[in-house]
């Protein structure tokens, strides 16, 4: 390939870095013990004599004072039955009267909730793992971790869109809280042959900023750092039963233009190995899926908006490329975004049969997908496929290759071929995280004129009191994943950041929590040179102990347009050379408080003009998360000597949960784009962790697939009755 003269060089690095990496360190080990008599019902009170025979651990302090004392005392207990492993979490606290809950919704936000977080890596293998949360009210989360996160995971690197099938019971009583997880492990990929699973488990107390791991004890070491996990023994015996996960569907559904209507189908998975498994879907419907949150593009570049459909979810872990790419760190390529499959311009495309096959071992892992779409207004029917392998070269190294093939559209020929490695370690200069990264990739068949070819390699260093990235990523103009997403082909992009972050320990300062000094260089110039953009931020701001955030904010930007774009239909930019500097301050209230507010506010120029960006949002939560109220409004004023431009973003959300498995959640979103009122509200009824029951009501819906296309909304009043339901 042409790439490769400067990609193996990157290679050769990794290479020697991996031949150099420091010895790994011991990491704690607990054991799950089997139940041999009886049976553990779901309670939350982790009080019966089976958890008097539990594997049993503490947690420790990690964060702020590493290795401290304190009164909230946390124990972790293991038990396991033939297809459950269960854990008990007792958690002190000398003021129960202060406990943190916002939400009784699946998968909400729980980042400022007192709650616990399990990481389960059934291999071992320190890349991939599964994270299962719970909050002190109860309500579950549950998500992926990678080795290359995805532009939908969070800060953390977790995708917390998969759902996993597990159950969790909380009581509040005078010493705190108590927790009891029941996961099922016939939904999990894992081998009994493997000697020790991956673990760890942390405890966080919003309050008082305060986390507890059991292990990774110093300030570099949050619990999703997967080189710092222990070991969970004891698990060989679990049974993977049958092997199959039947999952049929049924709805109905009434729509203005198409009338009334019926539709059936399933997924279906198979676990060919305890380390493969094979789905297939068929007549698949997505109505389950959220709506997408409007976004307000002030720019000349496309936006990428977040997969929430289950098939594509499921195993999305594997099939990830290129470490740093997801557009959180400088450049954004996504070679494979499955939002490419089955919407189109707004417009959902007919899937009639996906099948997907993973497999997972310590050697590595492999993902391959292949979808027939029907005929559609927007497309012709055609066969898409997508395969993705990793092989762990050792503790530190990973490379892997990534195929793509075929057009959404059904109109062209498109492949794309890309490899990638990324190298990490939790033990550089003894204590510290370190990640090395690089990629190639090659497009073939129908594409634009120009270099088909794109290379990069990045450096990350993640720690508590520095951290520095950088990375150089080519994107040559015929460069062309149909099957993925590429703002800005035709490009070479650079991006350093550099973060010091001191924790206070003077009395002058002891009320501040931790000084964030944020500085980011971002630079985009022409393949054959010339600098077509750039970006200066400086982001000093600090976290109270209190739960207060403050933020200062300075933007240095420059843009030179080849051509002229459009801010609205009646507002051209044209072409030529911009410099402006942009100012901002952003406060928010301790968001563990029920009623939390934000506010921003920027100014400064823009192009040839001036820009205001005002910002706020409030938070109500009460009934220990029962009731959710979110409120907030955007505000664009941009003044051009070719025009004025206001533009407007209100979003209105509520969710009433009756309990932790059944809640009415609505969205109502206004944009001053669109006409009328995006409105959405669905109930969704939990049966248990394999049923499902949902009754969708929308109007104005508004659906976009990766900001390439016009926005298409959906008239009258569109209403959906699903069931779904799991047999394994």
């Amino acid at each position: 390939m042409p790439f490769s003269r400067r990609w193996w060089p990157a290679c050769l690095i990794l290479a020697l870095a991996s031949g150099n990496a420091s010895a790994q360190v011991e990491r704690p080990t607990v054991q799950a013990t089997a139940i041999a008599n009886g049976q553990l019902v779901l309670d939350g009170r982790v009080d019966g004599a089976l958890w008097k025979q539990a594997g049993a651990v503490e947690l420790t302090q990690q964060s702020p004072r590493p290795g401290e004392a304190t009164p909230f005392r946390t124990q972790v207990l293991l038990l396991h039955d033939e297809y459950t492993l269960y854990v008990g979490v007792i958690c002190e606290d000398p003021d129960p009267s202060q406990i943190s809950a916002s939400t009784l919704m699946r998968d909400s936000d729980q980042s400022q909730d007192d709650g616990v977080t399990l990481v389960l890596d059934p291999f071992y293998t320190q890349r991939s793992a599964y994270v299962f949360q719970v909050n002190a009210s109860g309500a579950m989360a549950d998500g992926l971790l990678a080795p290359t996160p995805t532009a939908t995971s969070n800060y953390n690197g977790v995708d917390y869109s998969w759902n996993g099938t597990w159950r969790a019971k909380v009581q509040r009583n005078a010493h705190g809280w108590t927790a009891e997880i029941a996961i099922d492990t016939r939904a999990l990929q894992f081998d009994r042959n493997t000697p020790a699973w991956g673990f760890n488990v942390n405890r966080y107390v919003p309050r008082q900023t305060l986390k507890l791991n059991w292990s990774g004890l110093t300030l570099d070491s949050q619990v999703y750092n997967l080189p710092r996990e222990g070991r969970l023994t004891g698990m060989n015996d679990l049974s993977r039963g049958s092997g199959l996960d039947f999952r049929p569907y049924g709805l109905v559904r009434d729509r203005p233009r198409d009338g009334t209507s019926a539709k059936g189908g399933f997924d279906l998975k198979y676990n060919f190995t305890p380390a493969i498994a094979g789905l297939l879907t068929y007549n698949t419907d997505f109505a389950e899926a959220e709506p997408d949150q409007l976004k307000i593009n002030t720019t000349r570049f496309a936006l990428s908006f977040p997969e929430t459909r289950q098939f594509f979810l499921d195993g999305s872990n594997l099939f990830t490329f290129g470490y740093g790419l997801n557009g959180k760190s400088g450049a954004s390529f996504v070679p494979y975004q499955s939002r490419r499959i089955g919407l189109l311009n707004g417009q959902t495309v007919p899937m009639r049969e996906g099948v997907k096959l993973m497999g997972q071992s310590d050697s590595g892992s492999f993902g391959v997908l292949g979808v027939r779409t029907g005929d559609s207004s927007v497309s012709n029917a055609t066969d898409l496929f997508v395969g993705r392998g990793a092989y762990n070269v050792n503790q530190n190294l990973q490379v892997g290759t990534l195929i793509t093939h075929g057009d959404p559209l059904g109109l062209s020929r498109n492949t794309l071929v890309g490899t990638d490695a990324v190298w990490r370690t939790s033990t550089f200069m003894g204590d510290k995280n370190l990640n090395l990264s690089a990629w190639g990739a090659r497009s073939a068949g129908d594409v634009p004129a120009g270099s088909r070819t794109g290379y990069g390699a990045g450096i990350d260093y993640p720690n508590d009191l520095w951290i520095l990235r950088a990375n150089v990523n080519v994107f040559g103009a015929g460069l062309d994943p149909t099957l993925g997403f590429l703002p800005r082909p035709g490009t070479r992009q650079y991006f350093a950041e550099f973060d010091y972050a001191p924790r206070p320990k003077s009395d002058t300062w002891n009320w501040i929590q931790q000084f964030f000094w944020h500085a980011t260089y971002t630079q985009v110039d022409g393949i054959r040179g010339g600098k077509q953009s750039s970006e200066w931020k400086l982001f000093p701001n600090f976290n109270t102990v209190g739960g207060y955030f403050y933020s200062f904010e300075y933007y240095r930007e420059f843009d030179a347009p080849a051509r002229p774009f459009a801010i609205t239909p009646d507002v051209i930019v044209p072409a030529g050379k911009y410099l402006w500097n942009y100012y901002g301050v952003r406060f928010n209230t301790p968001k563990f408080w029920p009623l939390s507010v934000t506010l921003s506010a920027y100014r400064g120029g823009y192009y040839d003009g001036r820009m205001d960006h005002p910002l706020a949002q409030v938070n109500w939560n009460t009934f220990d998360g029962r009731l959710q109220l979110t409120a907030s409004q955007e505000l664009f004023f941009i003044h051009l000597p070719q025009g004025d431009v206001h533009k407007r973003l209100s979003i209105l959300g509520g969710t009433w949960s009756f309990s932790q498995n059944l809640y009415v959640t609505s969205l109502l979103q206004k944009a001053s784009e669109l006409s009328g009122v995006n409105m959405y509200a669905k109930l969704h009824w939990m049966v248990d962790s394999t049923k499902n029951v949902y009754l969708i009501w929308s109007r104005g819906l508004t659906t976009e697939t990766n900001g390439l296309g016009v926005p298409v909304v959906a008239p009258g009043n569109n209403v959906t009755f699903k069931v779904q339901w799991d047999f394994f």
